[in-house]
């Protein structure tokens, strides 16, 4: 007897026992999703004579690859999707097409087809998976939604490369994805694509257009048709002729699975690494978010204290993150891993997620060999094939790399020695310094530094010590926050944080009883900020964005100094409220690649005060 498990309409597993269960066909493997990662898996299990099948919901393979982006963004090379990329350019000069910025969506899609053209495989477009049966920690087989009806199917093994974790959702294995505040991920885009004239050659264009949950169907409606509205696409550009709108919002992040492991951006940043890799991921973290203040204390330190937003890092990955650990016979690829929230803004790339479906598929052909459960399969196997289709390779563990600005040249990252951590502080790109001197606890030269007569060697030692919670450079980063010091470092690309907000934040890192006072203070002059002269960048675009910064911070400051201070706790908390409920007061940002969009954020900030709120009072 097996049990029959489908999501209801407000995400409830509902369970049935069934029996006599008579499936129409049997697969090696059966892929959910032939998207960037599912199509990459197909091709590979396929061409080794499997037995497969490719459940899609579009009418087409490739997934964002052949809808919406078609270029790369990040990720790390090697493997067999880049012998599709050279074929895919060779076939673009057999046709009389216009040039795109990037690879030919069609062509990747009729390359993909291709190759599956006499294999045993079989691809079901315009489906949509309805039901699991299970049979203790197995999937035995599964129910979709075709064209032609219902159909019911089984299979040795189950890759879930759906995007949303369907599979392993259904089976109960997976959970959504977000920060602990507001359960929201990252912001989604819209993507535009279109004709320019001067270059005859197809673009795209992408704003962030807000926050969704797309597993409510009328929610993830709603925002399909208002971002279509956005003044940014429906306003008129010279040379250009818009073709129409992805198929596909651009979702960053949603469903995870329940891995054996989780991957957490802690653990990245310390270098507690796997012994045993199938690819290794890379990218920057990548989150799109401006309000920062509301996110996680590892990415804040990160992107608010270091200014590390685009320095780039390469992550193993093994099969422990995308196996879930209550399932034997099914494997995870895409943006689906078992990361944690910060970590799924990096680990998401569409090189990453093709690298990932040929190392999902890698594992359950090998699996297939040795008849064993997926998470039993030796990795020296694993191991030497992708390491001969070059999907595995260490050179492309760099551990970080620096990602600078056009205007200054890149610095190498290496063990630094105290002196070349003092002269990374000194300069006006100290992000990587900051970060060595964080991890070796260099105490007490930062501490000999703050008496320099150097406001870069002064303000960066006091925000390294703030960040293991040492209050030696209390003053200066108090004197750095009244003035809102406008500096911005030149560590990342773009999103670096200015100094006075970095010192904001600080300042509630060390959680001092003393700071309350002169915080609350600028937390009550708020009005008079938009009057300061501010230089404009990706991340900062509008005056109200610089308020809004200052704002948040200051309310995530002050309301971490009162969780640590009980006696101060309902006074800091009244007077932060009166600020911020009263009728009057409004904040709002834009969003990225977005400068002309205001939204409104009066209502998400006072959420995140009552949060933290009822949080702190269940401490106490």
């Amino acid at each position: 007897m097996l049990m029959f498990q489908q999501i209801l309409e407000h995400g409830e597993i509902a369970k049935e026992q069934r029996d006599n269960i008579s499936f129409s066909k049997h697969y090696d493997a059966v892929i959910l999703g032939g998207g960037t990662a599912g199509s990459i898996a197909a091709i590979y299990l396929a061409k080794k004579g499997r037995h497969v099948l490719i459940v899609e919901k579009q009418n087409f393979l490739g997934g964002v690859h052949s809808g919406a982006m078609f270029h790369y963004y990040q990720g790390s090379t090697g493997g067999i999707y880049e012998t599709y990329d050279a074929r895919i350019e060779q076939q673009k000069k057999q046709y009389r097409l216009p040039d795109v910025f990037g690879s030919h969506p069609l062509i990747r899609m009729y390359v993909y087809e291709q190759e599956l053209e006499d294999t045993n495989c079989q691809i079901s477009f315009d489906s949509a998976l309805t039901g699991v049966y299970t049979d203790g920690r197995t999937i035995a087989g599964i129910q979709y939604l075709t064209p032609f009806g219902l159909k019911e199917v089984s299979a040795d093994y189950f890759i879930d490369a759906s995007a949303e974790a369907a599979l392993c959702r259904m089976a109960g294995s997976a959970k959504k994805n977000g920060r602990e505040f507001d359960g929201l991920s990252q912001p989604f885009s819209n993507v535009r694509q279109f004709f320019e004239k001067d270059t005859c050659r197809i673009n795209f264009d992408n704003i962030d257009a807000g926050y969704v949950r797309q597993e409510r169907a009328e929610e993830y409606a709603s925002h399909i048709i208002a971002s279509l509205n956005n003044p940014v696409y429906s306003t008129w550009k010279k040379g250009q002729i818009t073709m129409g709108m992805s198929p596909l919002l651009g979702i960053r992040e949603g469903f995870a699975i329940n891995g054996i492991r989780l991957l957490r951006m802690d653990q990245v940043i310390q270098n507690q690494e796997t012994a045993e890799p199938l690819f290794y991921s890379s990218a920057n973290i990548d989150n799109h978010v401006k309000d920062m203040a509301f996110e996680s204390q590892t990415l804040c330190d990160w992107v608010v204290g270091l200014s590390m937003w685009s320095t780039l890092v390469s992550v193993p990955i093994d099969k422990e993150v995308m196996i879930p650990k209550a399932l034997d016979n099914v494997i995870a690829a895409g943006r689906i891993l078992s990361l944690d929230h910060d970590m799924a803004s990096h680990t998401r790339m569409m090189r990453d997620c093709q690298k990932s479906g040929e190392a999902a598929a890698t594992v359950v052909e090998e699996a297939l060999c040795l008849e064993l459960p997926l998470q039993d399969v030796p990795y020296q196997a694993l191991k030497e094939r992708l390491t001969q289709t070059g999907c595995l390779s260490w050179q492309n563990h760099y551990v970080l790399k620096d990602n600078p600005p056009p205007e200054r040249e890149q610095i190498p990252y290496f063990d630094l020695t105290t002196e070349q951590i003092r002269k990374g502080l000194l300069s006006d790109s100290p992000g990587l310094a900051m970060l060595a001197a964080w991890k070796l606890r260099i105490t007490e030269a930062l501490k000999s530094w703050l008496s320099q007569d150097n406001i870069n060697l002064q303000v960066n030692s006091a925000l390294v010590l703030a960040l293991f919670e040492d209050d030696s450079g209390l003053a200066i980063l108090i004197e750095t926050a009244q003035r809102r010091d406008c500096y911005l470092p030149q560590t990342s690309k773009s999103y670096n944080s200015l100094r006075g907000i970095s010192a904001v934040y600080a300042l509630g890192r060390l959680h001092n009883a003393k700071v309350s006072e002169p915080l609350l203070h600028m937390l009550q002059q708020n009005e008079t900020f938009i009057n300061d002269s501010v230089h404009f960048d990706k991340f900062i675009g509008h005056m109200q964005d610089y308020r809004f910064q200052y704002v948040s911070h200051l309310v995530r400051a002050l309301l971490t100094i009162a969780d640590y201070h009980p006696d101060l706790h309902r006074c800091i908390y009244q007077e932060v409220e009166e600020i911020v409920l009263a009728p009057q007061f409004t904040v709002s940002c834009t969003l990225k690649s977005n400068p002309d969009c205001l939204h409104d954020m009066t209502g998400s900030l006072r959420n995140y005060i009552q949060w933290r709120k009822n949080k702190g009072e269940r401490k106490l």
